[in-house]
């Protein structure tokens, strides 16, 4: 395709792949980390080390359609059609699931070999069998034993891991509650204290021995005598 110098995005370099996203809520099912593969658009400018990655299917801006004239929402693959259609014949199928990487008893050699034979995901080895189990050759089965194993046991670890994740939950909500406490302590402490602004120290020492009955002793910071004084607020009001 000749180059437009009319059109901003000819200049562009744009590559479309799988990317895989950790999915929280199916991890903690499962009991191990189970990733979306989900497509995205590499952005780069030339010239430029800065690039993004954008989710596919997500929006990149708006357009008048030809006929109505109302605006619609274009996505990246709608907005780089060419190279999203070149991506899609030539990417080949992934899944949802627990990657390879994730899995512990498998050589980096032996996790190359099952993605040559369309093998992503650990989920993938536990359902095989016939003709396809014997292609993984030698050891085969006792790599779909091993898988249905780890499948097992992290199934078995999910009541461990969902209390573990209420608990962090809890403390998260813990830490907030004190951090808000604090918060509106600072911000009371703040108002007692302003009504001692436009008072002398002399002053706010008078305050203070009226409602205690003793003088503050020694040569005390303003701030102290402040926080001294704007803490016999709730006293008097008893």
């Amino acid at each position: 395709m000749a180059f437009d110098p009319r059109d901003p995005d000819a200049a562009l370099v744009v590559l479309f792949k799988h990317q895989a996203v950790p999915n929280a809520a199916k991890s903690l099912e499962a009991g191990r980390p189970i990733y979306d593969d989900i497509e995205v658009c590499e952005i780069r400018r030339p010239g430029s080390r800065d690039w993004q990655p954008y989710p596919a299917h997500e929006f990149s801006h708006w357009t008048s359609d030809t006929y109505g004239g109302e605006q619609r929402k274009v996505t990246y693959a709608e907005r780089f059609a060419r190279q999203y259609r070149q991506f899609k014949e030539k990417q080949a199928q992934t899944k949802t699931g627990t990657p390879l990487d994730q899995v512990p008893f498998l050589t980096e050699a032996r996790r190359a070999e099952l993605r040559a034979q369309n093998i992503y995901v650990v989920e993938q080895l536990v359902a095989i069998d016939g003709q396809e189990l014997k292609n993984l050759g030698q050891g085969g089965r006792e790599l779909k034993n091993l898988a249905q194993e780890f499948v097992a046991e992290s199934k078995a670890n999910v009541p461990t891991l969902q209390l573990q994740a209420e608990l962090e939950a809890l403390r998260a909500e813990k830490a907030v509650l004190a951090e808000d406490n604090e918060l509106l302590k600072r911000k009371a402490m703040t108002a007692g204290e302003a009504q001692f602004d436009e008072m002398s120290d002399m002053q706010v020492r008078d305050y203070i021995k009226a409602h205690t009955g003793h003088e503050p002793r020694g040569d005390l910071p303003r701030k102290t005598l402040i926080r001294m004084a704007a803490d016999l607020k709730p006293h008097k009001a008893a």
